[in-house]
């Protein structure tokens, strides 16, 4: 049975026991956590539970592989997503460790221990714009759709309107006029009790 390290980004490590290598342990790890919050009584209460992400690790025998030593290091140096097909499979793991031991018993090659994390890797959505009330298109987040918008403001603004239909428009928003007074006839609330 051959073992196969795919990474995205460093290529294939395969360990073939007649050629170059054997995994000889795989050890698969699924934890969760339970939430819990004390209450009065001094007792506490466990409302969920968090799956933890699946914990990977591998060891086995290198034979002779100068090669899949550097490609193993290449995975973790270049932060690689790996998917590990061996007796059980498992994507989107990244190395957390690795060691060699070199010893008289392997010569040429080495004993390996390898850590892996699983990983949740975020897509994003993509939503049509042309199901979203036009009301509501300026608020979607588009550089287009922002743009344009501006743009017939702009327009609006430009077109001629006299001084003191602007004043009543700004007006309608702000609440003062800017020829009207700074200050408020009444006093505003300081937060203190007198």
């Amino acid at each position: 049975m051959a073992y196969v390290l795919i990474g995205r980004k460093s290529g294939t490590v395969r360990f073939e026991a007649e050629e170059n290598g054997v995994v000889s342990v795989e050890n698969e790890s699924l934890t969760s956590r339970v939430t819990a919050y004390p209450i009065e009584s001094g007792d506490s209460i466990e409302d969920h539970v968090i799956n933890d992400h699946t914990k990977f690790s591998l060891s086995g025998t290198i034979i002779g592989g100068e090669d899949m030593v550097e490609s193993l290091k290449n995975m973790r140096d270049n932060r690689d997503v790996i998917t590990y097909i061996g007796r059980v499979r498992i994507d989107d793991l990244v190395i957390t460790s690795l060691s060699f031991d070199y010893t008289s018993k392997t010569k040429t090659g080495c004993d390996f221990k390898a850590s892996f994390h699983q990983i949740m890797v975020a897509a994003p959505e993509v939503m049509d714009i042309g199901d979203i009330p036009m009301s509501l298109q300026g608020m979607a987040g588009t550089a287009q759709a922002n743009k344009e918008a501006n743009l017939g403001a702009q327009t609006l603004l430009e077109q001629s309107i006299s001084g003191a239909a602007f004043e009543a428009y700004e007006f309608s928003y702000t609440g003062y006029s800017s020829s009207g007074p700074l200050s408020r006839a009444t006093e505003s609330y300081s937060g203190i009790k007198y």
